[in-house]
């Protein structure tokens, strides 16, 4: 087994365990954010350090918001408006990737996510201009959005759902600590070998292997974003 899957096989454990014990909270919202948290901090100590791990809205120079976000990657080469309550308010050019996390993900809750996700999609970048250097693999200024659930409905079955969801609302990714991963079918994150629109992986671990392994090529790089302060002013 490789070393990186084989760590993954035990992180998976010890994330799902830290999930049980966060069951005696017995309350829904007290549960939830502690669950954000365990994996705010799993990204924390895996990610390269080109990106902060924050929590809250997302703002372009057009005024537009997205709906709050559980977990954003951002650039630490960017400023943030920070807040208190750990809810930020975070610029679209810093924007690296989003998370939602959920406890349970159903085909139902999936509408919901949608939306979200759209949320992020509809803002603008103020300028296109900057410069990246390293795996540009992934699309210049393209935000990446994960779902992150600790137990969900079958893959077969989430897959299912996304497909019929608008493009614009589905996830990059989709990962299940109990029961897999799906990717986006796009051969950008990994090579595509079939006509579904999401890669299929039934091993948690694998899973989270894999996403790790995307994360590093989306927050691995040396990426300056330029930003048009001025619209943000007048």
């Amino acid at each position: 087994m490789k070393p990186l899957v084989e760590y993954c096989h035990g992180a998976i454990k010890a994330l799902n365990a830290q999930y049980e014990m966060t069951n005696v909270l017995k309350h829904s919202a007290t549960a939830g954010t502690a669950r954000e948290r365990l994996i705010q901090d799993f990204l924390v100590a895996h990610l390269p350090e080109m990106t902060s791990v924050v929590s809250g809205m997302i703002v372009d120079s057009n005024d537009q918001r997205s709906r709050q976000q559980d977990i954003v990657l951002m650039l630490k080469s960017m400023p943030r408006l920070p807040f208190a309550s750990g809810h930020d308010l975070i610029f679209q050019e810093g924007t690296v990737a989003t998370f939602e996390i959920k406890t349970g993900v159903t085909p139902t809750v999936l509408n919901d996510i949608a939306i979200n996700i759209e949320s992020v999609k509809k803002l603008t970048p103020s300028t296109m201009k900057g410069v990246q250097l390293g795996d540009l693999e992934w699309p210049y200024r393209r935000i990446l959005s994960v779902i992150l659930t600790y137990k969900g409905s079958a893959l077969v079955t989430i897959e299912r759902k996304l497909s019929e969801l608008s493009d614009i609302g589905r996830p990059d990714v989709y990962l299940d600590l109990q029961r897999g991963i799906l990717i986006k079918n796009e051969g950008i994150l990994f090579s595509a070998d079939s006509s579904s629109p999401y890669l299929h992986f039934d091993d948690p671990a694998i899973g989270l292997a894999r996403l790790l392994a995307l994360l590093s090529k989306v927050t691995g790089r040396l990426v300056m974003h330029g930003v048009e302060w001025d619209a943000y002013i007048t």
